[in-house]
């Protein structure tokens, strides 16, 4: 744009020129003419003629110079407009680099923090580790148990529904079932696990996530199973 308004400028000044030099050539044809009186008049009508194109030619200089003018002007304010469209824009970018920079200062406060309390947490972890590991090891003894354990469900009820709907219960607490059945009869009342002396634990820890309605009796018979749980008429 800048380039646009020097070209122009450049083409003011040389229409100019041009006008200036132009002037001077009528006033000095207009002084030769006085100087020759004796011309002819065929000499002086071309002259005048002439002179005549000069002036036309002067009038088309002033308003190219008019146009010329009135197109430097708008090339003027369109640099200016682009000029404080540019600063406006510059202003912007300034103040977004403050909030961007106030941003960062804010994360990396946040960062140092969470890396303090990273650095907390992990003295902390440290001397839970040991504990930890105790535990982890008795969770996994007792998953293994569990996992052993031979567990029959029977319905005491006289619909196997309830045996199967037990069932389903016991797996989704973990528990392993090997065998689903009819009760030797149908008038149990409560949830009754059997239990051999070995895992009497185990069938402790199982009654009491099976609820109050469910009581615990030892196997005082042989069998293949660990435990045995017969579903009883009450909820």
């Amino acid at each position: 744009m800048k380039c646009f308004c020097k070209r122009g400028e450049k083409m003011f000044r040389a229409y100019v020129i041009i006008l200036i030099l132009s002037v001077g050539l009528i006033f000095q044809r207009c002084a030769t003419l006085e100087h020759f009186d004796g011309s002819s008049k065929e000499e002086r009508k071309t002259f005048k003629m002439t002179k005549g194109e000069m002036w036309d030619e002067i009038e088309k200089l002033k308003a190219q110079n008019v146009d010329l003018q009135v197109q430097v002007n708008i090339l003027r304010k369109e640099e200016q407009r682009i000029r404080d469209e540019n600063e406006n824009k510059m202003a912007r970018m300034r103040d977004e680099n403050v909030v961007l920079n106030e941003q960062i200062n804010q994360l990396r406060e946040e960062n140092q923090r969470i890396n303090d309390e990273n650095q907390v947490l992990g003295k902390k972890l440290a001397g839970l580790q040991p504990k930890y590991d105790t535990v982890s090891s008795e969770s996994y003894e007792l998953e293994k148990d569990v996992r052993e354990l031979k567990i029959k469900v029977l319905s005491g009820d006289g619909n196997l529904t309830s045996a199967k709907e037990m069932a389903k219960k016991l797996r989704n607490m973990g528990y392993k079932i090997r065998l689903i059945h009819y009760a030797p009869r149908s008038s149990f009342s409560y949830n009754t696990v059997y239990y051999t002396p070995k895992f009497q634990s185990e069938a402790t820890r199982l009654g009491s996530s099976l609820g109050a309605n469910t009581i615990l009796k030892p196997l005082t018979w042989p069998s293949v199973f660990d435990i045995i749980v017969v579903t009883g008429k009450s909820p």
